[in-house]
């Protein structure tokens, strides 16, 4: 997770100009949550159909997506594919490094028209060198070798992009060479909760948990409780609800109600050191933490920040919150 946890901050309160109360959202689809590699650790997904409707959705685009996906749309727009009109949905997937694995791996996956005859086509016509792996094409994006971008057609309509390593796991996954993210139950469970209810949400296990919460409240992070805490944290979700007024909750799952009890204590004191601490730099932010109601409920931690559709402009307009 390289960009700052607070940019969900903008992308889900712009969900409010997006979605309208009652409305279903767009899904992750159930066959492709079965080729998520166990390991997955952090899970994205944007409803793009719902957040078009939103006038901000080019500065919501500019600040959410990865910026792998500019390579992606740059590779796809001279074949006739046009992301601002043919996608329908957006997901990424980030692996945490593991005791075979070094790295971080990303893995990016869209629904949409990708016209695959028109991409074999303009490959053909350029002469361009494909590789492959399990009897699967895989169209070079950006480079080559271990650190080059590549994109596959997993169906007519579905598309998975990442380093070669990342699109190996993946097929690995759908062929049953390895084990699938219905073998990590927890984190699959999270997923199910939220999934099809918001435009926007995102499930995090307790390694990019532990990286959210020190970026989206560091004034809680610097407690020396803290540390032993966050060791403690098993998983996160993030969503937005909309009805009458819009509401960012953010719930943390912790190992015992004891744990959940002193960590809202210290985020409430983080929130408000973090409130105090923009009120002159970014007077809407910190309006957003000062109003934030935190709360243990057994082993979770919830927070929800109810936000005004007036600040919504003001958040947007600023390039960066921090």
């Amino acid at each position: 997770m390289r960009r700052r946890f607070a940019a969900f901050l903008v992308v889900l309160v712009a969900s409010l100009a997006a979605a309208l109360p009652g409305s279903a959202a767009a899904a992750l689809r159930g066959d492709i949550l079965y080729l998520l590699p166990r390991e997955s650790g952090q899970i994205v997904f944007l409803d793009l159909q719902a957040l078009r409707a939103s006038p901000h959705y080019r500065l919501i685009k500019q600040r959410m997506v990865p910026s792998r996906f500019g390579h992606l749309e740059r590779f796809l727009r001279p074949m006739g594919v046009d992301v601002d009109r043919d996608l329908d949905w957006l997901a990424w997937v980030l692996v945490p490094p593991g005791e075979d694995r070094p790295g971080e791996l990303f893995l990016g996956i869209a629904q949409g028209q990708f016209f695959p005859e028109n991409v074999e086509q303009f490959f053909r016509e350029q002469k361009l060198p494909l590789d492959a792996y399990r009897g699967q094409t895989l169209f070079p994006v950006r480079g080559s070798g271990a650190q080059g971008l590549f994109f596959i057609f997993l169906d007519f309509s579905t598309a998975a992009f990442g380093t070669r390593e990342s699109l190996a796991l993946l097929l690995e996954t759908r062929y049953g060479a390895h084990e699938s993210l219905l073998g990590n139950e927890a984190l699959y469970d999270r997923v199910r909760e939220v999934n099809g209810r918001v435009p926007v949400w995102a499930v995090l296990d307790d390694h990019y948990t532990r990286m959210a919460v020190r970026q989206f409240v560091p004034e809680a992070a610097k407690f020396d409780e803290f540390a032993r805490l966050a060791e403690r944290f098993r998983f996160s979700t993030l969503e937005m609800e909309v009805g009458r007024s819009a509401t960012i909750n953010f719930q943390v799952w912790c190992a015992e109600a004891l744990d959940a009890q002193t960590f809202s204590l210290l985020l409430e004191i983080g929130l408000m050191a973090e409130s105090w601490r923009l009120k002159t730099a970014n007077p809407t932010l910190s309006s957003v933490f000062e109003s934030a109601d935190v709360r243990a409920v057994g082993e979770r931690l919830q927070v929800r920040l109810p936000v005004q559709e007036e600040e919504l402009q003001a958040l947007l307009q600023r390039r960066r919150l921090r």
